[in-house]
């Protein structure tokens, strides 16, 4: 069932409302048609439908990129608060029905599969069976992030990294470590062991800036005497990245449990000698409102692997 908000004359789909403030969050169609589940076509669509019913541009179009309007601004702050104030009302409404459910939403850097981090979610659910979640998986950390600091969210799964411990109750549940991925007929795919300076020369393949993997891997570099030539950048698509590498002569640093998920036709895996860990956690704003269903799942995630606030 479609659910419109009618104000001056203006009906507004609520569904193109959480795709304007997506759109707005992530800066390209593309990729927030992708978190939506949708088609390009059909997102765009869904947008145009709704300045067309304002009379306004809330975006303007660039080739690569969309950027939101004086007027876009303006109405992504009521945006925002009307689906407050309409989420508001459902968990209002819910609470006279006879079998009262608490909704949870978790957004995530795509790591849940390779981590196994779906067997941590189905045992938070059988044991609050009440809890209906929600889960997003999104390409890159800076998206986990903003979504968590908007509010978007009730926890985010991140690497700790970055992290302020003032500002997040932090559940570490897996600690991974840097490795380097070859393709298999390059020189170094022999090597038991690599060290990151044996790199200096080589040409890389990594995501983009500002994302937590980028910013490990760079800073490894330079720690270790140079700055990583990267030549292809990447968002969110381990297959195609793995292609490249084996396909282009690149070097991608990724993290050993991740990208041993995928299949590695073509690439090598090799250890570095420097040790470069992180964790991955569950993480919650200590400022955000304790729900009852936040206090839930936070009593389990306590429970079962604590609560850290010194960062790897």
């Amino acid at each position: 069932m479609r659910n419109f908000i009618t104000m001056g004359g203006v009906k507004m789909d609520i569904f193109q409302l959480n795709y304007f403030v997506s759109a707005a969050s992530i800066g390209n169609f593309t990729m927030a048609a992708a978190e939506n589940n949708i088609s390009q076509s059909s997102f765009s669509k869904q947008i145009m439908n709704l300045e067309d019913e304002l009379g306004i541009e809330l975006f303007s179009r660039k080739k690569k990129s969309i950027i939101l309007t004086p007027a876009g601004k303006q109405f992504l702050e009521y945006a925002h608060k009307m689906l407050g104030i309409y989420n508001e009302m459902l968990n209002v409404v819910d609470s006279f029905s006879t079998f009262q459910t608490y909704p949870v939403n978790i957004f995530s850097i795509p790591v849940i599969l390779p981590y196994s981090i779906e067997d941590v979610i189905f045992k938070i659910n059988r044991e609050n069976p009440d809890l209906v979640i929600s889960i997003n998986e999104l390409a890159e950390s800076s998206y986990v992030s903003q979504a968590l600091r908007r509010g978007e969210c009730d926890f985010a799964i991140l690497r700790t990294d970055f992290l302020d411990e003032h500002l997040y109750n932090i559940y570490p549940i897996i600690i991974d470590r840097l490795v380097a991925v070859v393709p298999e007929n390059h020189v170094l795919a022999n090597n038991e062991i690599i060290s990151l300076i044996g790199l200096k020369n080589e040409h890389f393949i990594m995501p983009p800036k500002d994302t937590d993997l980028r910013t490990i891997a760079e800073s490894a570099c330079i720690r270790a005497g140079f700055r990583p030539n990267v030549r292809y950048i990447v968002s969110g698509n381990v297959d195609l990245t793995l292609k490249i590498v084996s396909k282009q002569n690149m070097i991608y640093l990724a993290f050993e449990n991740v990208i041993d998920y995928y299949d590695l036709e073509g690439c090598k895996l090799v250890p570095l000698k420097e040790n470069i860990v992180s964790s991955t956690a569950f993480v919650s704003e200590k400022k955000a409102g304790q729900t009852r269903a936040l206090k839930k799942i936070s009593k389990f995630l306590e429970k079962e692997y604590g609560k850290r606030f010194d960062i790897v």
